[in-house]
């Protein structure tokens, strides 16, 4: 049964349910739910998914820790189980912090017309990355992002970083094994706003106990 999401106008008003790719082709409004997963460790770093070579989407890059669609009549709350299912991970409800609704409009080659309203979360979990049980069929690694790097790397004061994770890609998705991954700012999934600089600021506040925490 092809999955079905709701739809509204530019206003998040509603306007009834679609099924999802017909959604994303006629460019229909619809929400998602992110969540970035900050750690303390080693000066503060955000976690970041390698999507897999077999996504029908953006195969093969860097993307938020863990996202996914809001189902047809889910509250922002459901999308928690995309964490789970993603990363392996259970999430409190009650640490998180919601940044707010982040307004995301692309055209993709594959003809799909992306028109997302997503909430966005931080949660912070300073747990190794060994523990983490993530699906292989959709997340190929986890590295992490330490967010000095990272925010050199997105003000273009440097053009490359090395980061450290974990990978299925080497043992064929059988087992985890550490490795280094270089990247560039193209190995990450295209966004027109500074959507990952401005998670790392909100990352660095959340760390230093800053607020208020706010993402548009």
């Amino acid at each position: 049964m092809a999955e079905r999401i709701d739809i509204y106008n530019a206003n998040l008003e509603p306007r009834g349910s679609m099924e999802r790719i017909q959604a994303h082709h006629q460019g229909e409004w619809h929400r998602t739910f992110h969540c970035w997963i900050v750690s303390g460790d080693d000066g503060g770093a955000l976690l970041l998914q390698k999507r897999s070579d077999t996504m029908r989407n953006f195969p093969g890059l860097l993307d938020v820790s863990a996202a996914g669609h809001l189902e047809a009549g889910e509250p922002v709350m459901a999308g928690l189980r995309e964490v789970a299912e993603e990363l392996g991970l259970t999430v409190e409800p009650e640490r998180l912090h919601h940044l707010g609704e982040r307004v995301e409009v692309a055209d993709q080659s594959n003809g799909q017309r992306n028109r997302e309203y997503q909430s966005v979360f931080l949660y912070r979990c300073d747990r190794p990355l060994g523990v983490y049980r993530p699906a292989a069929d959709e997340v190929a690694a986890l590295v992490w992002l330490p967010v000095a790097a990272g925010m050199e790397l997105f003000t273009e004061k440097v053009d490359d970083l090395v980061l450290r994770g974990h990978t299925f890609e080497r043992s064929g998705g059988q087992r985890w094994e550490e490795f280094t991954l270089p990247v560039t700012r193209d190995s990450f999934l295209p966004r027109i706003q500074r959507y990952y600089l401005t998670a790392l600021i909100m990352a660095e506040r959340l760390l230093s106990n800053a607020g208020p925490l706010a993402i548009s």
